[in-house]
């Protein structure tokens, strides 16, 4: 019921169309009224449902869409071309380096000791190396003389 309308109001109502009608024809009137309302809110009723099921539809069709998109981007196929590029990669890393247990085809050449002149050569003095310039142009002097 409408909230503006309240039993005092439904009862001025029922008086008046017991007035205006008559009392042989009101329950024809109330009758005729009641399917009224039936058909009004059965209407009421489906418009509700076809604007629901548009609802519906308009969902469907965006959900359709991002799976169209999901399917197309396929990220398990980008997972599948970056693990067989990472593969790739590590086969080559492989055939660049011989395997730790397999010994190598060449003797890999050892480094020659060090030169004896290399021993009998003059060290620098490192106090001179940190000394100031001037104390050092006077030790040079001083070793010329």
């Amino acid at each position: 019921m409408n909230p503006g309308i309240g039993a005092p109001e439904l009862l001025i109502l029922l008086i008046l169309a017991l007035i205006v009608v008559g009392p042989k024809e009101l329950p024809l009137m109330m009758r005729k009224v009641g399917r009224f309302l039936g058909q009004a809110r059965g209407m009421a009723r489906d418009f509700q449902r076809s604007f629901d099921e548009l609802g519906r539809e308009a969902e469907m069709a965006e959900l359709k869409k991002e799976i169209d998109a999901l399917k197309k981007s396929s990220p398990l196929g980008e997972v599948e071309r970056e693990l067989k590029g990472a593969e790739a990669e590590f086969r080559d890393a492989a055939a660049d380096r011989p395997h730790p247990r397999v010994a190598p085809k060449k003797p890999v050449p050892m480094p020659d000791p060090a030169p004896p002149s290399a021993e009998a050569a003059p060290q620098p003095d490192p106090a001179a190396e940190t000394a100031p310039l001037e104390d050092r142009t006077e030790a040079k002097a001083k070793d010329r003389a």
